[in-house]
């Protein structure tokens, strides 16, 4: 009787086939009460039957299905995410698209440029007095 003695664990573990092999609860007077106790109290829980009543059983189905109908009405809710990041999506493509390409501008003579800026610079107006004096010209 060199061998330890087997843990709770281990009991239940061979009453189900799966715990050690080396026979202890045979040599064991202390191991082979506890492997009865087990076992007794492994048929009572299998041979023992529920005791549910038909009007228990029919208010289960009911919350049960109550709960499932529930959780339809919220999967709404889980479409939210979905319609928002295809928005975002459709956003960032409209925003980054490329942009127009440019038109060239005509070419200018030197002379022409010359002469604007010529105009631009020998008014002694400044060019904001403009639109004020437009107001006060009567149409002739």
């Amino acid at each position: 009787m060199g061998a330890k003695h087997w843990s709770d664990e281990e009991i239940l573990a061979g009453l189900y086939g799966a715990g050690p092999v080396d026979g202890h609860p045979n040599e064991c007077a202390d191991c082979r009460r506890r492997w009865e106790w087990m076992r007794r109290r492994q048929e009572g829980l299998r041979l023992a039957e529920p005791d549910l009543s038909e009007a228990f059983l029919a208010f289960q189905r009911r919350a049960i299905m109550a709960r499932t109908e529930g959780s339809s009405r919220s999967s709404g809710l889980q479409v939210v995410p979905w319609v928002a990041a295809v928005v975002l999506l459709l956003l960032a493509i409209l925003v980054h698209r490329p942009a127009p390409k440019l038109q060239p501008t005509p070419e200018v003579s030197d002379a022409q440029l010359f002469e604007d800026v010529f105009s631009i610079v020998s008014s002694s107006e400044p060019r904001a007095v403009e639109p004020v004096r437009s107001l006060f010209l009567v149409n002739q």
